[in-house]
């Protein structure tokens, strides 16, 4: 299997948007009401405009793929939380569960990492809703739980955990030496 990474076009529109649904309905089962997972993946068509107009503007939002279909997402920037604002955003990764433990969101985690560090961020800050199990990734990599907040969707709330990263250059030289070790 030939997985690639790259930066999103607005030709990425649907595979952007498959993913973040798919990936939703995935993981949050049990955690969310069924109409909204189910009506984010009915509604995919009605947001490609505006995911493509999201995308033309972005140069910090990446895709995965395997034989030109986009599996994998994800997206970083400055924070935009007063609290935080001296940390770097990782707003999102999403991997289909078909892909998942392929590496695929390993290698999307350290694209953003370099990401923030180029863009002089040696901090990031993230949002892991309450039933994703990617947060044992998060603490295996230092990620601290500094809070829990309510995170509002549409008509409901679920629980969210602030992750914090203190140190990206630390995170990215244990990346660079596992690739070493790996040869």
């Amino acid at each position: 299997m030939n997985i690639n990474y790259r930066k999103t076009t607005i030709d990425d529109a649907y595979g952007v948007e498959y993913v973040s649904a798919h990936s939703w309905k995935e993981t949050y089962t049990g955690f969310m009401p069924d109409d909204y997972l189910n009506n984010r993946i009915a509604n995919i068509e009605n947001k490609l405009e505006i995911t493509k107009k999201f995308l033309q503007d972005k140069d910090t939002y990446y895709v995965a793929t395997v034989d030109d279909r986009v599996v994998g997402i994800c997206y970083y920037n400055k924070s935009e939380n007063e609290k935080y604002h001296d940390y770097g955003l990782l707003g999102a990764i999403y991997v289909l569960k078909d892909y998942q433990k392929l590496g695929i969101g390993k290698e999307l985690f350290k694209i953003a990492i370099k990401g923030l560090i180029d863009m002089g961020y040696n901090k990031m800050y993230l949002e892991c809703l309450e039933g994703n199990p990617t947060i044992d990734f998060y603490k295996h990599f230092d990620g601290e739980i500094v809070e829990t907040i309510d995170y509002q969707i549409k008509d409901f709330s679920v629980k969210a955990d602030i992750v914090l990263f203190n140190d990206l250059e630390n995170i990215l030289n244990y990346f660079n030496e596992e690739k070493n070790i790996k040869r």
